[in-house]
């Protein structure tokens, strides 16, 4: 084989510069996001990978940035070429993807498939808040562009509540897309998704029990008229078909691919959810252009931040954003703004507590640190938030309770008093 027959051999991989930003959350919702998820989900990594060829390719990751000196020892003397279809690093994916596209002059789908489409679909996304709050993020989203909203349903709110409020909010075409968290069973999500299914605002529901649960799955098909898709399911739901579509999380380029090929093989519609910036959008929908049943709105999170790091815009119209068309990714880095970013701080959450209303029941203060390892998403189940500490019903996504963040400015009157009185733990009394 000789190289110069094969151009591709001839680049290689120099340098990865691993840049940690923290860019500014939106206004309207910044103090929840940090709350609830705490510091290192504003965090994004952006890596600019170089090679000998004067060439720079760009992909990201959210959260803290990886070990620069561990990619560098993997890939640093290798071609991006080499790891076509990788079914590791994702944001490197995206560099090596850019990297190969830019040296063929050609955009980065054409190193995947045939495009089936120009345009995507995606979603908005947020956390759980009170119905008022997620009223809000509809008309937030709806005012943006999207279609869909998805979200994490919480133990400590009343799903029913918020879809009120979100219908209330939402433009006629506008839908939700309901996340279970993939604990819950037969018995009680039967009743949820019968009531839910009454409001013109709702979509789909993912993950509504265990995703080992075969026949709950399929009881609750054969009841509910949405669509119910599975994430945290085995492989085999979309092969014994006991799911309506399916997700693929974070997927490296070439999980994605193959997850592609079984749902257009079973004609299953399926999404994709990565988070991230632009870089990160960019690449789901080169991606997506390629994947015939990609048809599910596809969730990345690139709304949560009011700036980013590259000089191309991808604004959603009409609920789907265009597939760039320049070579590789077809987005070009900002350097000044990733300097900008890279000095940035992330929201001040303050000091707050959680404070739970449950109607005929208790009002509950409790402390909630999101920031530890394994604490980002406590807030959104009993036993992770209080472990089971408070009295009141057995834990549902539809129980009539109210949660809020509680702080001074709520409550300047009782507020160090309360956070006094739950350094240990929970405090639960009568409130009118």
């Amino acid at each position: 084989m000789h190289p110069t027959l094969f151009p591709a051999l001839l680049m290689h991989i120099t340098d990865i510069e691993v840049h940690a930003i923290c860019p500014p959350y939106c206004d309207f919702n910044a103090l929840a996001l940090a709350r609830y998820h705490g510091t290192r989900i504003q965090r994004r990594a952006i890596l600019v990978v170089h090679t000998d060829n004067g060439l720079e390719g760009l992909g990201e990751n959210i959260g803290d940035a990886p070990d620069g000196d561990a990619l560098r020892a993997k890939y640093i003397g290798t071609s991006p070429f080499d790891w076509i279809n990788a079914e590791q690093d994702l944001a490197m994916n995206m560099a090596c993807y850019d990297l190969m596209g830019k040296h063929l002059g050609i955009p980065a789908w054409k190193l995947i498939g045939p495009k089936v489409r120009s345009w995507i679909p995606v979603a908005a996304w947020t956390v759980a808040q009170t119905p008022d709050a997620m009223a809000e993020e509809v008309r937030q989203a709806a005012a943006r562009g999207y279609h869909w909203i998805k979200y994490h349903v919480d133990e400590m709110q009343d799903v029913i509540a918020q879809t009120e409020a979100m219908q209330e909010a939402a433009p006629p075409y506008f839908k939700v897309h309901y996340d279970f968290n993939a604990n819950s069973n037969y018995y009680t999500m039967r009743t949820i998704l019968a009531e839910l299914v009454k409001f013109r605002v709702a979509g789909r529901f993912e993950d509504v029990v265990q995703g080992t649960d075969e026949d709950a799955y399929r009881m609750l098909r054969e009841q509910c008229p949405l669509p119910i898709i599975g994430h945290h399911v085995p492989p085999e739901a979309m092969t014994k078909r006991y799911v309506d579509g399916t997700m693929a999380g974070h997927a490296p380029i070439g999980s994605a691919i193959k997850a592609a090929a079984i749902a257009e093989r079973l004609n299953m519609p399926l999404m994709y959810q990565q988070t991230g910036g632009t870089i990160n959008q960019a690449f789901l929908a080169h991606e997506v252009a390629v994947f015939k049943m990609a048809t599910i709105d596809h969730v990345n999170c690139c709304h949560l931040w009011q700036e980013d790091v590259v000089k191309n815009p991808m604004p959603v119209i009409d609920g789907s954003v265009a597939v760039p068309q320049g070579p590789g990714l077809g987005i070009e880095l900002d350097r000044a703004q990733l300097e900008k970013l890279a000095s940035a701080a992330p929201v001040d959450k303050g000091r707050f507590l959680i404070r739970i209303r449950s109607a005929g029941g208790l009002t509950a203060y409790v402390r909630h640190d999101p920031d530890p390892n394994g604490s980002t998403d406590n807030l959104r189940f009993h036993d992770r938030l209080h472990r089971q500490g408070i009295p009141g019903r057995p834990p549902s996504y539809a129980n009539p309770l109210t949660t809020e963040f509680w702080d001074a400015e709520k409550d300047p009157e009782h507020f160090e008093e309360l956070w006094q009185a739950t350094a240990d733990g929970p405090l639960w009394k009568e409130e009118r």
